[in-house]
């Protein structure tokens, strides 16, 4: 019920999107015979993919799960690379511009529930050319290969969690407050991840940060 009564902490959870927005149920949509949720089996098959590209997080992963979108980036001419630019944003591309040119008399408000957020749009094409670029810089400049999960914030996020759970009711710390937090959470042995934090993936389950003897 999580993926389908959303509150507006469940709302920020990308783990729930992952789910939802994924091959397996790009192929149930597909197999359900009907016509009319084609092209929703079609944009979850196309994130799915968005996701898997932006998420390489090991080397041998995709030989496990015989999956070649998850495989380190080793070539600056990668054709996911290709894929991102030529066929995820032309598809958003596309759909923006279908949606603009329909015939019928929509309001501009009505036109923009057809779509997605200008904020969601706008953060695609940010990651999409973000990541091309920062893959090639990277492959350009002599590394061997590129695990694009390492580009994430969930680290930082995590951080932040643990200074506003620190700071409890204090939304607006001073500078000597949030410099007192951050020799506390140093402080510690181990830290582990604020499990009911916005990020997920294995920072659910281990610690993210350990201070030396």
């Amino acid at each position: 019920m999580d993926h389908i009564v959303l509150t507006p902490y469940s709302k920020m959870k990308v783990k729930l999107a992952t789910q939802v927005l994924s091959k397996s149920v790009m192929i149930a949509l597909q197999e359900s015979g009907k016509e009319d949720v084609q092209e929703t089996a079609r944009f979850c098959g196309m994130i799915n993919d968005f996701f898997d590209c932006t998420n390489v997080r090991s080397l041998t992963e995709h030989i496990r799960k015989r999956n070649t979108l998850i495989k380190p980036y080793t070539s600056a001419d990668d054709e996911r690379l290709s894929w991102l630019l030529n066929v995820f944003l032309e598809y958003l591309n596309s759909w923006k511009n279908n949606i603009a040119t329909r015939p019928g008399t929509f309001s501009a408000d009505e036109r923009g529930k057809m779509f997605l957020s200008p904020q969601t749009y706008e953060g695609f094409k940010i990651s999409v050319y973000s990541h091309v670029e920062a893959i090639q810089f990277l492959l350009e400049k002599g590394f061997q290969y590129v695990l694009t999960e390492q580009f994430m914030q969930d680290v930082l996020e995590d951080y932040f969690v643990h200074q506003r759970s620190k700071g409890a009711r204090s939304d607006n710390p001073t500078a000597q407050q949030f410099g007192y937090n951050d020799l506390t959470i140093a402080s510690q042995r181990d830290i582990a991840p604020i499990i009911r934090g916005n990020v997920g993936g294995r920072y659910e389950k281990t610690k993210w940060y350990k201070v030396s003897e």
